[in-house]
């Protein structure tokens, strides 16, 4: 009978120790860009792309170029904690946009990533 509580005792316990996680993030802005829009190399601005898509994640000066960097990044993780064992996974998922702009603020080449992460 002694064994029987031991071993009821020892599967309550792992039973409080284990658990699943379940987890998610998101960073960087929001991924506007894939909205429908209309930017257009030569006459778009580097204030309409601001208008359009809010201040970006990092502005890099390269020359005499500008470039407008957005980035959103999302996360996920599932994972399962046991007393013996643990396993878990994690998913990222970038989004990126580049504007890039001359001189005068003028929109010379933009280029999205082929993988998106949800829209919000």
């Amino acid at each position: 009978m002694k064994n029987i509580y031991q071993t009821l005792i020892a599967i309550m316990l792992t039973s409080f120790i284990s658990g699943c996680v379940n987890y998610s993030r998101d960073s960087g802005v929001e991924n506007l860009w894939r909205q429908p829009q209309t930017f257009t190399n030569g006459t778009t601005t580097s204030q309409q792309v601001l208008t359009a898509l809010g201040p970006p994640s990092q502005v890099l000066s390269i020359g005499k170029k500008t470039i407008y960097y957005y980035l959103k990044e999302q996360v996920t993780r599932e994972g399962l904690i046991l007393l013996i064992y643990n396993e878990t996974t994690e998913v990222s998922v970038f989004d990126r946009a580049m504007f890039i702009f001359d001189q005068q603020g003028v929109l010379v080449d933009f280029s999205y990533s082929k993988l998106a992460a949800k829209t919000e």
